[in-house]
């Protein structure tokens, strides 16, 4: 796990802290409700202040929020890091 994906997911998960749901990569933030208007904005905040981006009004739709693993992939574009490669698994 690298650097972009534990901060997301830490954070992410902090917000979740006094819900059920267990967060992980694939976890679907809207769909699930650990993403309410005011933590979205504190979501977006907390990007652009730990990553040092701006995230575009442009940028901010359902779909970028779908999930730790799509916020994580849009931040790794937007830094110019390439997503890591899924792990080979071996018997």
């Amino acid at each position: 796990m690298n650097d972009i994906e534990q901060s997301i997911l830490d954070h992410i998960r902090g917000v979740a802290a006094a819900s059920q749901v267990k967060v992980e990569r694939d976890t679907g933030l809207l769909e699930t409700g650990l993403l309410d208007s005011i933590n979205l904005v504190g979501l977006i905040q907390f990007l652009e202040e730990r990553f040092a981006i701006r995230i575009p009004d442009s940028d901010i739709g359902a779909d970028l929020f779908e999930s730790p693993a799509t916020l994580i992939s849009y931040v790794e574009k937007r830094l110019g890091r390439a997503a890591a490669p899924a792990r080979a698994v071996t018997a």
